[in-house]
């Protein structure tokens, strides 16, 4: 009787072919909504992309065949249009800075488009581009070329950043320390007094509130100085990585887009995770 008991009990505890059933589809389940769950914080990351002078087709050819910081027309509007096509928003700075902060969430597909120095081209060639496809982009000028008559012809004026077109903000890639002595970068070499000084004069003339490094070139001391003074961010260049939410403030990543970037490298960037 205890014997025949004890089979039956075993008998209850075995599952059926329809329980096992039930459970692998759960198992299954579960472990699709980790995959997916895993997935989505990976693409919590977004892609900036820092480009620099663009010029005609004509020119470029015949002016800057073999400088790769000088993109021709046709190969800008290409970047850009591919990602209008593929349903890419494009920030301003303001808007990363409060994703930053957890203020808000990101859109499925979103790039942050920002152009370093300053040329003419921010104003002439650029930023019709982007209006044309209804994106906006952000320019890091040297505050001295602003002012300076022997670069006005290619380089932003005071009187072109202080025009009034969302579609180009214009923050700052420093007043006058784009420039390398010795090999050496000048944000290493000069005291922290001439940083300090660098900054409040830029600051008299420019919106400060977001700053690419000169060259993308980073360092602790520069970092602490931007935060001191009330800067929000600082770019950096060639990490080519997407910046995610929790990155230091004042060391954001961004790819670098140059003549030389073709459109299947720009995807493999704005997919990379």
């Amino acid at each position: 009787m205890n014997t025949i008991t004890g089979f039956t009990q075993n008998r209850k505890h075995t599952p059926s072919k329809e329980q096992l059933l039930i459970i692998m589809v759960i198992v299954v389940y579960l472990f699709g909504t980790l995959i997916h769950s895993s997935g989505s914080e990976n693409s919590d990351k977004i892609a900036v992309l820092g480009f620099h002078n663009v010029v005609s087709d004509q020119v470029k050819q015949e002016q800057y065949a073999y400088n790769m910081w000088v993109d021709s027309e046709s190969s800008f509007r290409e970047k850009i249009a591919y990602l209008h096509e593929q349903g890419y928003e494009a920030w301003t700075l303001k808007q990363l800075y409060e994703w930053k902060c957890g203020n808000i969430e990101k859109p499925k597909k979103v790039v942050v488009l920002t152009f370093d120095d300053g040329y003419k081209a921010s104003e002439t060639m650029i930023l019709p581009i982007l209006k044309e496809y209804g994106y906006r982009g952000a320019t890091f000028v040297i505050g001295s070329n602003l002012t300076n008559p022997k670069k006005a012809d290619s380089f932003l004026s005071l009187n072109d950043i202080r025009k009034k077109d969302s579609t180009m903000e214009y923050y700052s890639h420093t007043y006058k320390l784009h420039y390398r002595k010795h090999r050496k970068f000048a944000v290493d070499i000069v005291s922290e007094e001439q940083l300090q000084e660098d900054l409040i004069r830029q600051q008299r003339i420019v919106d400060c509130s977001y700053v690419a490094y000169p060259y993308g070139h980073y360092n602790e001391k520069m970092a602490a100085i931007l935060k001191e003074h009330g800067v929000k961010m600082a770019f950096g260049y060639h990490e080519n990585r997407k910046a995610e939410r929790f990155d230091d403030f004042y060391r954001i990543p961004r790819f670098s887009i140059n003549a030389y970037t073709s459109l299947d490298t720009m995807k493999a960037m704005l997919e990379s995770d």
